[in-house]
């Protein structure tokens, strides 16, 4: 069976092929179908997560919706939220979803720049602060895979480091798992996730601030 996930430095949708292109084995993240079997990951509905040691694990959640928006990891200076979203089975989004992204990014005031990094192309982003003159440095990975798409937000450290971002991303992504299940759920919509039973979790807002006016992948169709 196919493994649903992007060889390292390329990016399908670019290509415009199909999003099943084959990665080497050992390279995250995975699609439930094709992932080694683990034990010791986190169940977070949507996503398997790994716990580490020197990181802390917390969620945003909006209450108004009663929706957990994303698992956010902090590492030092930096943080990590991972979100994942619902794509078509035929061909990747992220390309487009880019495109979308970066337009929203400059109506808010702020702007962006593409680069390429191990998970494919990135956006790099200077996010303004609503209510200061300063600007928030942000930087999103996607990844397209089978009816998916995997979106990494780095603020802090790794957004402006590469070595810090690199390591950062590995650390989580290599051993992050898919769960996208059965269910119909439009493109770009989020897909739902929920805060583990057990585990060093915490419900709260990140210590290091993600971007509150961000673009939303469901926001920019």
């Amino acid at each position: 069976m196919a493994l649903f996930r992007r060889k390292r430095g390329e990016d399908p949708a670019d290509e415009d092929r199909d999003a099943s292109t084959p990665a080497p084995q050992g390279v995250g993240p995975w699609d439930e179908s094709d992932a080694p079997h683990r034990d010791d990951l986190l169940d977070c509905g949507a996503l398997r997560i790994p716990v580490l040691d020197a990181a802390t694990l917390q969620f945003t959640v909006d209450r108004t919706r009663d929706l957990v928006l994303g698992a956010v990891y902090i590492l030092g200076d930096s943080a990590l939220q991972l979100q994942v979203f619902a794509a078509p089975k035929s061909r990747g989004i992220w390309a487009d979803v880019r495109a979308d992204m970066i337009s929203s990014i400059a109506s808010q005031g702020g702007s962006s720049r593409e680069g390429h990094g191990d998970y494919g192309t990135e956006i790099r982003a200077q996010m303004p602060i609503e209510g200061h003159r300063s600007i928030n440095p942000v930087r999103y990975v996607g990844i397209d895979g089978s009816r998916w798409l995997l979106r990494a937000t780095l603020t802090g450290k790794a957004a402006v480091d590469d070595d810090a971002s690199r390591a950062l991303l590995h650390l989580v992504l290599d051993d992050t798992v898919v769960v996208r299940g059965n269910a119909a759920f439009p493109p770009r919509d989020i897909l739902p996730l929920s805060i583990p039973k057990a585990g060093p979790v915490k419900e709260e807002r990140p210590a290091l601030e993600l971007p509150k006016r961000g673009p939303e992948i469901s926001e920019v169709r």
